[in-house]
């Protein structure tokens, strides 16, 4: 009766271990899928194998296929750091073919809007006066406004991610950065541009995305006088939708 008793308790107990084996490899199978971003549906049937009670949501996969598609986007900018007297908004637009979920392809066009800043202003009217009195030498701020740029870009997309938008849905993000060589108009003429910056996207479905990101751009202006160097940031946001 004792051998009986013992085999019994040496069987339950090599049941025990067996189940908690079965258990820890299912678990450290399921963390692992989660690290390397593993199949949506495969996933989630183990979580609930594991606890049938919770409500699970996996978001592993990209929502859209960027392989050879094209897009078109609306942008608006604020350029900053450039001439010390005028501030510039940019509207314009842009057109991407993304070759793979990380490379894409763009030209664009920004048109230019100039206003003068409150120092311009003062220095301009301050000038102006001095040419109505006679009375002082003060001359007016040398000013090269910008009318438009057009640039030829490559984009990186090194980092995507999703995005819980308070349980509503489910949005993915990219982190990338652009390089951009092209062509800066201005009152003087015309000035080969570099531009390179650094942004973020959210894809708000399968055709939409919303992006901003921070620009640095070097050029020249005064170009019949003095060919000045200039650089400046810009903040640009974008709206756009795949067409293709």
């Amino acid at each position: 009766m004792k051998t009986f008793i013992s085999h019994s308790v040496l069987i339950t107990l090599a049941a025990t271990l067996l189940n908690i084996s079965a258990a820890y490899g299912e678990t450290k199978s399921l963390k692992s899928d989660f690290k390397t971003l593993g199949d949506n549906q495969e996933v989630i049937d183990r979580v609930q194998k594991l606890d049938s009670r919770q409500k699970v949501r996996v978001v592993q996969n990209r929502m859209m296929d960027r392989n050879n598609r094209v897009e078109v986007a609306m942008t608006f900018g604020a350029l900053s750091g450039a001439d010390a007297y005028v501030d510039t908004k940019n509207l314009g637009g842009m057109l991407q073919y993304h070759l793979t979920p990380r490379w894409s392809f763009g030209v664009g066009y920004e048109k230019a809007y100039n206003n003068l800043n409150s120092e311009g202003t003062r220095l301009y009217d301050k000038a102006a006066n001095c040419q109505r009195t006679g009375t002082c030498n003060d001359e007016f701020p040398k000013i090269d406004s910008p009318i438009d740029t057009k640039l030829v870009s490559v984009s990186f997309y090194p980092i995507y991610g999703k995005l819980n938008m308070f349980d509503s849905g489910i949005a993915q993000f990219d982190i990338f950065t652009t390089l951009a060589y092209g062509q800066k108009t201005l009152k003087s003429g015309n000035s080969d541009v570099i531009a390179g910056s650094l942004g973020a996207g959210v894809w708000l479905n399968s055709f939409l995305t919303a992006r901003i990101e921070g620009r640095y751009e070097s050029y020249h202006d005064l170009l019949q006088t003095e060919n000045r160097s200039q650089s400046g940031m810009s903040v640009i946001g974008s709206v756009g939708a795949m067409i293709w």
